[in-house]
């Protein structure tokens, strides 16, 4: 019987609901070979999560995922097999947290004058990690400001928006080399969110992230519709590229999303798993101190 596993998911250690814990143990009594966790500039709760897989007979994989700035749009690069106590990645994401806090109390001071009822604190008392956006738009749905957390964001926290600020983004580049500096394999995460309504651009700036040292993408997403699985997995057949794949799980913040299938249709097989780890032992093994 095919193997399948989910290799982009996020706890309560950056904006999941879910603890590492409660995440692996969801993921083993799915049945899932593999999980990856990949929480949003933060390797904090990798410790629990391996443990409980280790506990579990469970595969869990150290990730992380990083926003990186390509001009003005965002690219996501999930890293893969990175080693969370490297002292290179703690640096690269301290100064990460810092701008991210930044642009998280300017977002609230942005919304409070824009007349919305919102404070500081109460977005704090809503994470029990790293404060992300999907925490405020989380925080503007429990106000009735917006149905979902998708349309809070959409409606006050996207580009043009009452609550919009830019991000003090790093460079694609330098996310790629904060995770092969941790030993780790970079990912283009879920290109159809680079530039929405034009995949053609998005692709394009895929490439460009791929060429600058990328060494995959995701091929399956819970987004992706057949033509969407179509131009990701060309790209990676014509550029010779890793494929990975994951339902980007948050627990309750993403209402309808399931962790493995995404929104029901979402297969990542085990053997784009087999194919990273292949790779990454031989980089491992050509460079064994790294």
């Amino acid at each position: 019987m095919e193997k399948f596993v989910d290799l982009h998911t996020h706890t309560t250690a950056s904006d999941g609901t879910l603890s590492p814990r409660e995440l692996v143990a969801r993921a083993a009594a799915l049945g899932l070979a593999a999980l990856a966790v990949t929480d949003h500039d933060t390797v904090e709760g990798l410790e629990e999560a391996c443990a409980a897989g280790h506990k579990l007979g469970m595969e869990v994989v150290p990730g992380i995922e990083l926003n990186s700035l390509y001009g003005e749009l965002q690219v996501h690069v999930v890293g893969l097999y990175i080693r969370p106590g490297d002292p290179s990645l703690a640096a690269f994401l301290r100064q990460r947290v810092a701008c991210r806090e930044r642009r998280n109390h300017r977002m609230v001071a942005a919304l409070a004058a824009a007349g919305v009822p919102i404070t500081w604190e109460e977005v704090e008392t809503l994470a029990a990690g790293t404060v992300t956006r999907g925490h405020i738009a989380h925080l503007l749905v429990g106000k009735g400001l917006a149905p979902t957390v998708g349309q809070a964001i959409g409606d006050w926290l996207a580009k043009g928006r009452p609550g919009y600020v830019r991000m003090e983004g790093a460079t694609p580049t330098e996310c790629i080399r904060a995770i092969h500096d941790a030993g780790g394999l970079a990912f283009v995460a879920h290109p159809n969110q680079i530039l929405r309504g034009d995949p053609v651009s998005s692709m394009e700036i895929c490439r460009r992230v791929i060429l600058a040292g990328a060494d995959g993408l995701e091929t399956r997403y819970c987004q992706f519709d057949d033509r969407w699985r179509e131009r990701t997995e060309a790209l990676a057949e014509e550029m010779g590229l890793l494929r990975s794949g994951g339902s980007d799980f948050h627990g309750a913040l993403k209402p309808g999303l399931k962790l493995g299938v995404g929104y029901g249709d979402l297969a990542v097989p085990y053997a784009f798993l087999e194919a990273i780890r292949r790779t990454w032992d031989g980089r491992t093994e050509a460079a064994p101190n790294r």
